[in-house]
């Protein structure tokens, strides 16, 4: 079963309407997979007419062979919040670098030698091709990518310990124009997202309950890193995944054990006719 934090409780809402899932160690489980339990969970959600979007930092190309394993339309918040998309792929929200700033950042990242992925116009492009393709999304190596850009960026993407550590050095200047996403963390970086600072999950989910006047109480998110960090502070409900970063207990309401998946949270809080029901 559950646990609470002790983060207090909060006004009911007239039931969950949507449900916002991250993808990778929370709806995956640690072994990248995705388990028949949670897929039928969702599904019942969605028979129940609770709307479910999947959150996560992965592109719409790498999250459509996870969504399709559950239905064909669903919507979903990609690039870490960059880029909204609803059931039919059509794009609701799109939050890029500026072009300039961009071509100056990766400029600066090839004179010093740094690999790094850009990812624009729906492409993914690198400009060295990665040494572990197994976590690298399908792209095109591109090394003067600094010079050729098509468009402006969703992302930039900088992987490495020492690459972290040169990127956080010479772009933490530049707070405000652009946000450093660090992960897992400051003290132990191995990847950074250079994004639009208002790409975050939590920004988008609120954008997109804002549209289809759904309130936050009414709205249960699932995470386990701090890029979720937004994304359950924004929910009425935040439930956090029992291996998730500490930091992140700060916003959730719900930490789940060791070993518990999705599927428990929602047969606890949504779909048990006993359930908690929402929390503001």
């Amino acid at each position: 079963m559950v646990s609470r934090t002790d983060n207090g409780p909060g006004a009911a809402a007239e039931g969950f309407r949507l449900i916002a899932l991250d993808i990778d160690d929370t709806l995956l489980g640690l072994d990248k997979r995705l388990a028949p339990r949670d897929v039928e969970a969702v599904r019942r959600c969605r028979a129940a007419g609770i709307e479910v979007i999947l959150a996560t930092g992965r592109t719409r190309l790498t999250t459509m062979p996870v969504a399709r394993q559950i239905a064909d339309d669903l919507p979903m918040i990609c690039t870490t919040g960059g880029v909204t998309y609803d059931g039919t792929g059509r794009v609701l929200r799109r939050l890029t670098l500026p072009l300039d700033l961009a071509r100056f950042m990766l400029q600066e990242m090839r004179a010093s030698g740094v690999r790094v992925r850009a990812d624009a116009a729906d492409t993914i492009y690198y400009t060295e091709q990665p040494a572990d393709t197994r976590y690298a999304p399908p792209g095109i190596v591109v090394p003067d990518v600094a010079d050729r850009l098509p468009a402006p960026p969703d992302q930039l993407v900088v992987w490495g310990e020492d690459a972290c550590r040169w990127v956080i050095r010479h772009f933490a200047y530049l707070e405000g124009q652009v946000q450093l996403l660090v992960l897992p963390s400051f003290d132990a970086p191995r990847v950074v997202h250079i994004l639009h600072p208002q790409a975050t999950k939590g920004q988008a989910l609120a954008d997109y309950c804002r549209e289809r006047g759904i309130d936050r109480r009414q709205v249960l998110a699932v995470g386990d890193s701090l890029n979720d960090f937004s994304l359950l502070s924004f929910a009425g409900t935040g439930v956090a995944m029992g291996h998730s970063e500490p930091l992140l207990h700060l916003v959730a309401d719900v930490v789940l054990k060791e070993g518990e998946t999705v599927a428990d949270a929602l047969e606890a809080w949504v779909l048990s006719p006993q359930g908690p029901g929402p929390r503001a």
